[in-house]
């Protein structure tokens, strides 16, 4: 009888365990537009659409829709309804916020906001949860968290940020998500340099604190430069927060926050070789959609549309590429690398003006594609990516690699990185769950 007991009791404790262990680590909380919030997007449904191509979402998930209650609302609603922003039938609706929503089963969800023309001027979310996915299947592939500032990382020698890359340093756009985005993959340490492009009259960099850069404030100012380009050089480690003293510049998404890790005292040393890539083992062909639903446009915050969508991809001899676009009003070419640069389109290595677009990847190295339309390239229609040949192990991963430790910049405060890239959020209720669970554990007992 007393065995008995003990089975029973190691039965029941193990599928509590099991159980809670369970439900404490299949929710993982995205905060929608990361500080961005839950609002008409200045660039339009290019900013909702890059946050969510930068996250895995799996069943069990919980989306935050951070938003003033009366400002705005949220609602659930079908394919149809979402392409012509038609809020009347929604099949759910939360007026108050912050507003959340539980991914509880696989597919495609679609969120818009009912108030007048917000979701024509981009208010609008759509989001794949894969079929048998979960946040509890396995350590989380999304970068891990660089370490604090201060901590002695591997020396190399300072390199030097175009703060920005094509962009420069302007009113973004897509709103303050275009500099996040660019920082965020990025690791800054002492000795290195970021250069501000902008022309001269036209814009400004102010180094504020921290509080100054929340209110957009820039009345007194760490330091204030005003000739472009404009270099500043990060001398200790910490937080650096950046902002235009221009009228309204800041409030429209002109602001940078980045944390700087303190180099090792032998910085200025040769850098170290970095370690070859993993190697990658074969796997078959796939096929990308470039830039997913934006499809192939010119795009309303330039070209880190199309930098943020292939950064986190390895593209491999064999894979194909498919441009989707309205024929008529774009085509797609192949140029060489210089002929990106100047977006010169006068001898292409290839053009296709039929949509959809497909091109297969047949060789190694770099790709360089654009659109031959007036001004399409320099407006930021344009798309570099790196081949990797998996059979032979040349080329490298991705055209933009984290960085090898695989870290990204923190930022902190207001400003975070676009989403919690890290691991699941722990929950109270998981835990009042798994203790209910034990105690009937314990009291199932008194039946034997």
């Amino acid at each position: 009888m007393m065995r008995t007991k003990i089975s029973v009791l190691a039965f029941l404790v193990a599928l509590v365990l099991a159980t809670s262990l369970y439900t404490i680590e299949a929710q993982k909380v995205h905060v929608v537009g990361g500080s961005l919030g839950w609002i008409v997007p200045p660039g339009g449904p290019i900013a909702y659409s890059t946050w969510a191509s930068l996250q895995t979402f799996s069943t069990g998930d919980i989306l935050e829709f951070n938003f003033n209650t009366g400002e705005q609302d949220l609602a659930r609603v079908t394919k149809e309804a979402f392409d012509a922003c038609n809020a009347t039938s929604p099949l759910s609706l939360q007026t108050t916020g912050p507003a959340n929503y539980t991914l509880s089963s696989p597919g495609d969800y679609y969120f818009i906001s009912t108030f007048d023309r917000h979701c024509f001027l981009g208010q609008k979310l759509a989001i794949n949860v894969p079929q048998g996915s979960s946040s509890s299947a396995g350590p989380s592939s999304s970068p891990q968290p660089p370490p604090p500032a201060g901590t002695p990382s591997t020396s190399r020698t300072p390199l030097t940020y175009v703060v920005g890359d094509d962009l420069g340093w302007i009113v973004p756009p897509g709103g303050p998500i275009a500099y996040r985005t660019w920082a965020y993959d990025k690791t800054f340490f002492t000795g290195d340099i970021l250069l501000f492009n902008f022309t001269t009259g036209q814009q400004d960099v102010a180094r504020v604190t921290k509080e100054a850069f929340d209110a957009c404030n820039s009345a007194n100012p760490i330091s204030l430069q005003t000739n472009g380009p404009a270099s500043y050089t990060l001398s200790s480690p910490g937080e650096y927060y950046f902002i235009s003293t221009l009228e309204r510049h800041c409030f429209l998404g002109q602001k940078l926050v980045i944390n700087v890790t303190q180099s090792s005292p032998s910085s200025s040393s040769p850098a170290s070789p970095r370690p070859s890539p993993t190697p990658v083992t074969s796997r078959a062909p796939i096929t990308y959609v470039v830039g997913d639903k934006l499809g192939w446009i010119v795009p309303p915050g330039g070209p880190i549309a199309y930098r943020t969508w292939a950064y986190d991809k390895i593209f491999a001899v064999g894979d194909t590429l498919v441009f989707n676009f309205e024929n008529g009003t774009q085509d797609v070419v192949e140029v060489t690398k210089s002929a990106y640069g100047s977006c010169d389109t006068s001898n292409p290595i290839r053009i296709i003006t039929t949509s959809p677009a497909r091109i297969t990847l047949t060789s190694a190295g770099e790709h360089f594609f654009t659109s031959t339309y007036s001004r399409h390239c320099f407006l930021g229609q344009k798309l570099n990516i790196n081949v990797t040949d998996l059979g032979t192990g040349t080329g490298s991963p991705s055209i933009a690699e984290p960085p090898s430790d695989g870290s990204f910049s923190p930022v902190e405060g207001p400003d975070v990185a676009p989403a919690p890239f890290s691991s699941a959020t722990r929950h109270p209720a998981a835990l009042g769950f798994f203790v209910s669970l034990l105690a009937i554990a314990f009291a199932s007992l008194s039946v034997f």
